[in-house]
């Protein structure tokens, strides 16, 4: 996964303009999210369908939780689409006044039924451990975080059908299911788990499959 490259959403509302949506993955919790703008970074030249908005973030100096750290911007009422000549949102991640990172995303034409199928699942926080703490026996889990488009989703780990040949490495796959219902159209962390009780193999390594994205692959502590 690459850190400060945004995840963009447009939610349409009432009156017609749009709500972006943005989650940006930070290397660790040193950083935070800051205020959220339309227009350029300096020096930057755009074409005139374009939209630019700035996400900024800040930083902080001192000790950190080394874990990857979801940061959300949310900017209302952008007129977008052909009646305001924005065709695309470019979104910039400002850190320091310099740009870390960005991504683009299109306007969808409401008059039209074409569906853009499933987008791809963004994970964080994945970690894989056997507990031997007293009294035993060994148990396994393994423990994440999903990024979904609003509250309205379930997610499950399961085991794949069929593993590797290799039993030490474990293959998950990640489910996700949408729930009927309508839903505020706000990106979401659930938490995810897998849990094996007692071991049933000395795992050293787990293969997390995941929907429109790459594998994740995790090693295995060991917890006395």
């Amino acid at each position: 996964m690459l850190t400060f490259e945004p995840k963009l959403q447009l939610a349409r509302e009432p009156d017609g303009e749009y709500t972006l949506h943005s989650v940006t993955i930070a290397p660790n919790s040193a950083y935070s999210a800051g205020r959220a703008e339309e227009g350029p970074p300096p020096n930057v030249r755009l074409l005139p369908s374009v939209l630019p908005v700035m996400l900024h973030i800040r930083s902080r100096k001192g000790p950190a939780l080394q874990v990857l750290t979801p940061l959300r911007h949310r900017i209302h009422n952008l007129k977008l689409g052909d009646k305001f000549g924005k065709t695309s949102v470019l979104a910039f991640v400002m850190l320091n006044g310099a740009t870390a990172g960005s991504a683009s995303i299109q306007v969808n034409d409401p008059n039209t039924n074409e569906n853009p199928g499933p987008k791809p699942v963004d994970t964080a926080d994945w970690y894989a451990w056997i507990n031997r703490m007293p009294p035993g026996p060994a148990r396994f889990h393994v423990t994440g975080t999903v990024l979904v488009p609003h509250p309205g989703f379930d997610v499950k780990l399961v085991k794949a059908e069929p593993q590797g040949f290799n039993p030490a490495e474990l293959i998950l796959d990640l489910v996700v299911e949408e729930k009927y219902g309508v839903w505020p159209q706000v990106v979401t962390p659930l938490n995810v788990r897998f849990d094996e009780a007692p071991l049933a193999h000395e795992y050293t390594g787990v293969l997390i499959r995941i929907p429109g994205s790459d594998a994740v692959h995790i090693e295995v502590d060991q917890v006395f």
